[in-house]
């Protein structure tokens, strides 16, 4: 491990701003899920039923907390990348660390980070929910569910270094609407707890992963969407669309791969920018 991996992490474990909103806020969440929004009507169902619903809750509460999580990150992310251009522009030059060698330490960082504060997430939902139903809502395929983790950390790795090479080439490090497509790609997919988007989830980055996660995690049928409105865990023969998973899994990878080859491309036109130009508030 060089230097410049055991600072990456460093930085991206000890940034304030991503402990506040990747974790901070999402652990607020977390409780306000748990303990606000969940309720159990009485009379109460039996154990094992109960058991099933709370486990099902779970894992949508630390799915789409976790997509949330995962989109105020790759802003984080975004912004290392821009403060970082002219110093790693110059380490790849002027030092040992070779081009393809940085490349490699900032994608492991990042995803690192990435699949580490979602793992956050997930563990306070889990503790959370035992410590309200005295239910453990562990994960029925956690390996599944790790696989889901990683793939969705490389899409948003990718939407947030194509985001910081396309400010770079603009000469713009701080333009909010850019900045800011991460989160608003989340809050999207958030909603497809509600809404049913039905085929037009496969072309939204990283959402035909989120049934998938809640799948492996609870053991249910992943469906496009409208968890919430049509409740298809519950409800048989709910009015709901059925994810399914090869297309699910290519849709990602095809994100993965356009994202990741665009970004290769544009890193042609690149030059850093100075780190008061980065940093700038006006």
């Amino acid at each position: 491990m060089t230097r410049y991996l055991f600072y990456k992490l460093k930085g991206l474990a000890s940034d304030r701003s991503v402990l506040f909103w990747s974790v901070g806020f999402m652990l607020f969440w977390a409780v306000m899920w748990v303990y606000v929004f969940t309720r159990v009507d009485e009379p109460r169902p039996p154990r094992e039923v109960l058991e099933y619903v709370f486990k099902v809750n779970a894992a949508l509460a630390y799915t789409y907390l976790g997509v949330l999580s995962m989109g105020s990150l790759a802003i984080g992310l975004t912004q290392h990348k821009l403060v970082s251009s002219s110093a790693a522009a110059f380490a790849v030059r002027f030092t040992k660390l070779k081009p393809f060698r940085y490349m490699l330490e900032d994608f492991v960082a990042a995803v690192v980070a990435l699949v580490y504060y979602v793992s956050v997430t997930v563990s306070a939902v889990i503790c959370l929910t035992y410590l309200r139903f005295k239910v453990v809502a562990l994960p029925e395929k956690p390996l599944e569910l790790l696989a889901y983790m990683l793939l969705a950390g490389f899409t948003w790795y990718w939407l947030s270094y194509l985001l910081s090479l396309v400010m770079l080439v603009l000469r713009k490090p701080r333009s909010q609407p850019l900045g800011m497509i991460p989160l608003i790609v989340g809050f999207g997919i958030y909603s497809t707890l509600w809404l049913d988007p039905g085929s037009v989830v496969y072309v939204i980055p990283v959402a035909p992963l989120a049934p998938l996660i809640v799948s492996a995690a609870s053991g249910v049928k992943p469906v496009t969407g409208g968890w919430f409105y049509a409740q298809p865990w519950r409800v048989s023969g709910a009015n709901v669309t059925t994810i399914e998973p090869p297309l699910a899994l290519a849709a990602t990878c095809a994100w993965v791969f356009l994202l990741a080859l665009t970004s290769l491309l544009l890193m042609r036109r690149v030059s850093g920018v100075p780190v008061e130009e980065a940093v700038q508030t006006g």
